[in-house]
């Protein structure tokens, strides 16, 4: 029988835990690699539908502005032309209305305020001396043709430090005046004062 010696020695069975390891990580490295492409894949194809998305509003968008823009023009262009008929169709010329009441008003009668509204109603206030100028300039307006209709709805008498020194206290009239349109405006084109 022979015997067998032995001298070298007796090798240690290799540790099965590392292989094992190096498996185990490679294979959640291919499933992590694997989730992570799928992830990405999906996140670009969302990429790309909301691209096409904001193109697509992007177009709506530029569309609407267009249609906007021409509406736009159009109504400008329709408030031009409303402006255009307005401005010749404008009821009086107010400086030659303001001097055919100035030049009706007594030597020391003044014009304080006049206010004009588009259907041809003027109210002013004035100042007098006495009452009797008061109505004789509501007389003066009476008797202008271009005038429909005046009224003096109220006159006051004015206190202040001219009364204390004697003087005669002032008169301050307001008249409603309704003007004539039609003479006045062929008052107008006519020259006639």
């Amino acid at each position: 029988m022979l015997v067998e010696i032995n001298l070298l020695p007796k090798r240690e069975q290799k540790s099965r835990l590392i292989p094992l390891l190096s498996i185990v990580f490679a294979v959640l490295l291919i499933v992590g690699a694997a989730t992570f492409y799928v992830i990405v894949q999906r996140m670009e194809q969302q990429i790309a539908q909301l691209k096409t998305e904001l193109d697509q509003t992007k177009a709506l968008r530029i569309a609407e502005e267009e249609k906007q823009k021409t509406a736009a023009n159009t109504s400008v262009g329709v408030q031009l032309q409303e402006a255009i008929q307005w401005a010749e169709q404008y009821p009086i010329h107010t400086v030659a209305l303001l001097h055919e009441l100035i030049e009706r008003l007594p030597e020391r009668g003044f014009l304080m305020n006049v206010s004009y509204a588009r259907d041809g109603a003027i109210q002013l206030t004035a100042q007098f001396d006495t009452t009797r100028e008061s109505a004789a300039y509501l007389q003066a307006l009476k008797d202008a043709s271009f005038i429909a209709d005046v009224k003096l709805t109220s006159l006051t008498a004015s206190e202040g430090k001219a009364e204390e020194e004697g003087a005669m206290p002032r008169y301050i009239g307001q008249f409603t005046v309704q003007l004539n349109m039609e003479e006045w405006k062929k008052q107008q084109q006519g020259g006639e004062k």
